[in-house]
Parts: structure tokens; sequence; C-alpha cells
């Protein structure tokens, strides 16, 4: 059991890491296969077996998490956060982080 905890704490400070270097979800799954020894494939099948949702879907909700944190804490614009975290427009952000807290980035902040 000690060995499955290990390794779920791993994948998640790997993803944590990918995200605050700005690297996109084809670099974080190639990473993560790699330092687990497994076939991309076979990483985001286990990972959906363990984790309940997919890869996609939890990198996408600890991104919001970074940019909520970013929104609350920095100064910088809207769509800075948004293009840093990976989000194609100002609108697409607003979008998903609405969608994840009930509530606008320019609410929120």
């Amino acid at each position: 059991m000690y060995q499955w905890h290990r390794q779920i704490q791993h994948i998640v400070d790997e993803i944590d890491r990918c995200i605050q270097r700005q690297e996109n979800e084809s670099a974080t799954l190639q990473r993560l296969a790699q330092k687990l020894g497994y076939s991309q494939y076979h990483t985001t099948r286990k990972f959906k077996e363990i984790a309940g949702m997919t890869l996609r879907d939890y990198l996408r909700q600890r991104k919001l998490a970074f940019a909520l944190q970013a929104v609350r804490d920095s100064g910088n614009g809207l769509l800075d956060i948004a293009l840093s975290y990976g989000f194609s427009s100002h609108e697409a952000f607003t979008r998903a982080f609405q969608a994840a807290y009930g509530i606008t980035p320019s609410a929120y902040r």
C-alpha cells in the first residue's frame, strides 16, 4: 500500500512541476510515462483507474487551481494568466474558471 501512495504522490508532484514550467499536456504525459516506466497509453489508463478521472481532466483542474491562485495573489492581467496556464483565450479561461468555481475570474479578483 505504501508503494502505491508514493507512486500517486510522485505523479501529482510531477504534474504540478510541469504546470509550473508551463509545459503542454503531451509533454506532461511523455514525462510521466518515462518516469513511471510505462507507455503513454498505459499511463493514461492507469491514471484513470487510480484517480477516477482522465489525466486531461486532472491537468485542467490543476491548471485552474494554479490560475485561481494567480488571480488571487498576483496583479497580472487575466489574459496573461489565462495564456500562462495554457488557455487559448480570455473567454476560454473565463468559461473554464466559472464552470469549476461558479464565479468569473474578474468577480473572484
